[in-house]
């Protein structure tokens, strides 16, 4: 769950969003996660530090696919929906890869069984061979 610290010149100072409610200065404050999405605008971080935010996830081809607009947290969800197992740390961009994997996944190679040769009957040939008859010249080239 997220948490909200004034940190502010003041001890107290109002929270943006809820009518009477103080936050003291440098002691966290738990808030819905839908709260912060409502009210992050109005939290300047010179004045409020804030923790445990998820972010907001945007479908930007709204499509419900993953893309760079969701966050780590989301895609490593619907990933796992999918039956993918995420092992060890893993940046959005390897996230996101493995997304691209899942949806087009490679070709499977074909299968080539390998067969044994028949055997092949050997022909016997036989070669005649011709030979050229000999001409006798007496010595001048032509």
């Amino acid at each position: 769950m997220p948490t909200i610290t004034s940190l502010g010149p003041y001890h107290t100072r109002t929270v943006p969003g809820m009518r009477r409610t103080y936050a003291e200065r440098n002691v966290p404050m738990e808030v819905s996660q839908e709260w912060l999405d409502a009210y992050r605008n109005r939290l300047s971080p010179k004045w409020w530090k804030v923790e445990g935010d998820a972010g907001i996830t945007v479908d930007a081809g709204n499509d419900g696919l993953p893309d760079s607009g969701w966050t780590k947290k989301d895609i490593t969800g619907w990933l796992k929906d999918k039956g993918v197992s995420i092992t060890g740390y893993a940046t959005k961009a390897k996230l996101l890869d493995k997304v691209k994997t899942t949806l087009n996944p490679p070709a499977p190679e074909p299968v080539v069984e390998e067969v044994a040769p028949e055997p092949v009957a050997e022909e016997v040939v036989e070669d005649t061979i011709v030979e050229d008859p000999i001409v006798e010249t007496d010595g001048v080239e032509e």
